[in-house]
């Protein structure tokens, strides 16, 4: 008598899709993480040509930054910030030490840019406008509020 493969179907690498409904894949924090290193790569060869603070420090404000913006703002990503919360970090800076408060908007602010002149800026105009304006007002330590 022959023996049976016991051999298990192989699984499908995609997931099945009712009609009518697209499938959509939940964005996970590593993905968002890729995204945020893979922008920092990226970033190095325009900053040499467009950036006006010393590139070492930008890097290393923004490998700090991104985590604490990731638990801040519930995970959103780093390419569509929400003015609102980089205000309250932005004042709380200012409060502890406004020289940092001031160096952290200048190194933002050079981010945003490279985001946006690159393509990689994935949030809209007006959140764009007012997060610039939240970063400038935190270059010169006025009044931040979004």
């Amino acid at each position: 008598m022959a023996k049976k493969s016991r051999r298990q179907p192989a699984r499908q690498s995609a997931p099945v899709r009712r009609a009518g409904k697209p499938h959509v894949r939940p964005v996970s924090v590593a993905l968002h993480r890729d995204q945020e290193m893979g922008s920092l790569v990226a970033l190095v060869p325009w900053h040499r040509e467009h950036g006006a603070v010393p590139e070492l420090s930008v890097l290393i404000l923004l490998t700090a930054f991104f985590p604490v913006y990731a638990e801040f703002s519930g995970g959103a990503p780093v390419t569509a910030m929400d003015p609102g919360p980089i205000a309250a970090i932005v004042e709380e800076l200012n409060k502890r030490d406004a020289a940092v408060g001031s160096f952290f908007c200048a190194c933002l602010f050079e981010y945003v840019h490279f985001l946006r002149h690159t393509g990689r800026w994935s949030g809209g105009e007006e959140r764009y406008r007012n997060l610039l304006r939240v970063l400038h007002r935190g270059v010169f330590q006025e009044n931040i509020s979004p």
